[in-house]
């Protein structure tokens, strides 16, 4: 089952994509900012990331930017 991170601060938006990804079989973590979306790579890598670029403290962009020294090949 492909794993689906989606990184959004606004929990109604993660819920919304999370019933919909889910329905089509796929498994989803959630991440609410920056440092919870780099902890939840580095706990198990997912096959795709969905990145909000308006986020609280590290936007979008600087997390792209540190998934990327990590994972080269991760979609994002």
């Amino acid at each position: 089952m492909p794993k689906i991170l989606v990184v959004d601060d606004e929990a109604d938006m993660r819920f919304a994509v999370r019933m919909l990804l889910e329905r089509s079989g796929h498994e989803v973590l959630e991440a609410d900012n920056g440092d919870a979306a780099l902890a939840k790579i580095d706990e198990g890598v997912p096959d795709l990331v969905l990145l909000d670029m308006r986020l609280p403290g590290m936007d979008g962009i600087q997390i792209l930017q540190k998934i990327r020294e990590k994972q080269k090949d991760l979609p994002i």
